[in-house]
């Protein structure tokens, strides 16, 4: 008797694309608002008002805000401070903040349109106020820490922050979270939680609590450069919990370091050392007893004493030096850029 396989026919569904979701409009303006663009707009006044109050401003401040959104926050810094700078990617938000300020009859707002990290910090500014888009926090706070370093401090920074995010910024050495961010701020700043605020506060809702902190600069600032001071970071958190003696016999890095030494001696002048270069290199680490030390244990003392042994032994071995005519003399500016989780220079 011959069976014949039984085959199951199934009468598949027409497919249809997902009815897109209608975006979220701003209560007061009626401006869509998109998620994808970060575009979570704090509306809690009860928080504005906490936030204004931490930046203590002064009547002859002047404040520098990224992300101004539909103006909420910039309403109240407009009656306290002398100038308010604010920048937005959105058009229609600079607009409306805009609107919203000559309606008020204030004449001491500047907003531009533009990405916050392309556009120039204003030249001078006393306090940063911001609700900071998650995507750009760290290269904003590393915008800020290296203005302290080139002689143009601010008073204080309050921003509202991913909590996870200002977990790991506030974290210690040792700790799971401590990163090369959390040095620098460390370095440059002293760092304070304030609150945390609940996705509630946000249209749209997040799914993500925030966090506010406070920075406030060194004083004296620390003496040393930020550029050459964050290229020494970048090379040992690039493996954060390897010891020092293995991130720096890693050819890659040997190869990059010893680039930027051969330029600098070329520029400056100077003979190059006999000794070998990884050589070079090896023998700073021993001097300083730091072969076995780990990235993510060390404090700011020590990272301190390794930046000074390498310049003492090998000047230029850290940056990557570019000359720039500057009022008839020649000065090094560096260019710092990351990739692959190493340290790389660009000219």
């Amino acid at each position: 008797m011959c069976m014949r396989p039984c085959v199951r026919s199934s009468r598949a569904l027409p497919l249809r694309k997902p009815t897109p979701l209608a975006p979220k409009l701003h209560p007061a303006t009626g401006l869509p608002l998109s998620r994808t663009r970060g575009q979570h707009l704090l509306h809690n006044q009860g928080v504005i008002y906490k936030i204004v109050e931490a930046a203590d401003i002064q009547a002859s401040d002047a404040v520098y805000e990224v992300g101004c959104g539909t103006g909420e926050l910039t309403m109240r810094l407009l009656p306290l401070a002398r100038k308010v700078y604010t920048v937005d990617t959105e058009l229609r938000m600079v607009e409306e903040t805009k609107s919203r300020a000559q309606s008020g009859g204030f004449q001491n707002l500047e907003a531009l349109v533009g990405d916050a990290l392309r556009v120039p910090m204003p030249r001078r500014f006393d306090v940063c106020v911001s609700n900071l888009p998650y995507k750009i926090s760290a290269p904003i706070i590393f915008r800020l820490l290296r203005r302290i370093s080139e002689g143009h401090p601010w008073r204080a920074a309050v921003l509202m922050l991913q909590r996870e995010f200002a977990d790991r910024l506030l974290s210690d050495p040792g700790e799971k979270g401590f990163s090369r961010l959390a040095l620098n701020v460390r370095l440059f700043a002293k760092a304070v939680r304030l609150f945390d605020v609940k996705p509630g506060s946000f249209i749209p809702s997040p799914e993500i609590h925030s966090t506010v902190i406070r920075l406030e600069p060194r004083v004296p600032a620390p003496e040393v450069d930020f550029n050459e001071w964050d290229a020494l970071i970048r090379v040992i958190f690039s493996r954060r919990r390897k010891t020092l003696r293995a991130q720096f016999k890693k050819l890659s890095t040997l190869a990059m370091l010893e680039q930027n030494y051969k330029m600098w001696c070329s520029l400056s002048g100077t003979k190059p050392s006999a000794i070998p270069f990884p050589e070079l290199v090896s023998s700073v680490l021993k001097e300083e007893s730091m072969l076995r030390e780990r990235a993510f244990a060390m404090d700011l003392d020590d990272l301190h004493l390794l930046l000074k042994a390498f310049n003492r032994r090998g000047h230029g071995v850290l940056q990557r030096p570019r000359p720039v005519s500057r009022c008839g003399a020649v000065c090094f500016r560096l260019f710092a850029t990351s990739g692959s989780g190493l340290c790389h220079f660009r000219l």
